[in-house]
């Protein structure tokens, strides 16, 4: 099999546009940024893997120094993606050190180099299907906060733990997702309905009772979580909209 392998100088902070005859998989070593495709961003920081399909244009860019390594081969049989596909390294940092020892013995050319390669796509493959099932998970996590987010007696923990994942392993993959954590999403979601409902009725319903429609059974700590995502207060807010 032929192989590129290399790994970027120090002090890079952009690299041109650029596309290959086969796939190349990129596992970002440090640095935060995106790597340009002619359709859109993908954001990367350490740890972030991408696998860019053959012949499609893409740079990486940086405000600071970024480091990579890229591995190209012709992986067809195993890897059939038309898109770039973003994954990212699991907590003991196995892609990483699968990365890094295929680089070191890039020179080699053997059987043991070929066996590394072939343990390093075998191990993306299976985040591919990791991260799929953990997409499903969260797209059903949302709709159940969605569904039920008004009711006071909710509870995050049962489904969070009916996911299939542990609680903690779940509430990380779902910050990591969707930018905040299980409870900041269902708060939020409550806030934004409350805004709704003071538009509505104004002043015919008190403070009081849209917080309780809104979930909150706790008129103080309704206020205190309304100002913080919105930066003003509930009777604030009312005020503005009459």
């Amino acid at each position: 099999m032929d192989l590129q392998i290399s790994c970027t100088e120090d002090g890079i902070k952009t690299y041109p546009l650029h596309n290959h005859k086969k796939h190349e998989i990129i596992y970002y070593l440090k640095g935060e940024g995106y790597l340009r495709t002619r359709d859109k961003n993908l954001p990367f920081s350490p740890g972030t893997i991408i696998i860019v399909p053959p012949n499609i244009d893409h740079g990486s860019v940086s405000k600071k120094e970024f480091k990579n390594i890229c591995v190209s081969g012709e992986f067809e049989h195993l890897l059939n993606f038309t898109l770039p596909v973003v994954l990212f390294d699991n907590e003991k940092r196995e892609g990483k050190k699968l990365a890094e020892l295929i680089y070191e013995n890039r020179l080699l050319n053997n059987d043991y180099l070929l066996s590394l390669c072939i343990s390093y796509i075998h191990f993306l493959c299976q985040s591919v299907k990791i991260d799929n099932s953990i997409n499903a998970s969260l797209k059903k996590i949302i709709s159940e906060i969605s569904a039920n987010a008004f009711d006071s007696d909710f509870d995050l923990k049962p489904l969070l733990l009916k996911s299939g994942y542990s609680e903690d392993y779940i509430r990380h993959c779902f910050k990591k997702n969707i930018g905040k954590t299980p409870t900041e999403f269902l708060t939020e979601t409550r806030i934004k309905h409350s805004c709704h409902l003071i538009e509505i009725y104004k002043d015919t319903l008190s403070m009081g009772q849209i917080a309780e429609q809104c979930g909150f059974l706790d008129y103080v700590y309704f206020s205190k979580c309304f100002k913080k995502i919105t930066g003003i207060s509930p009777a604030a807010y009312r005020k503005q909209i009459l």
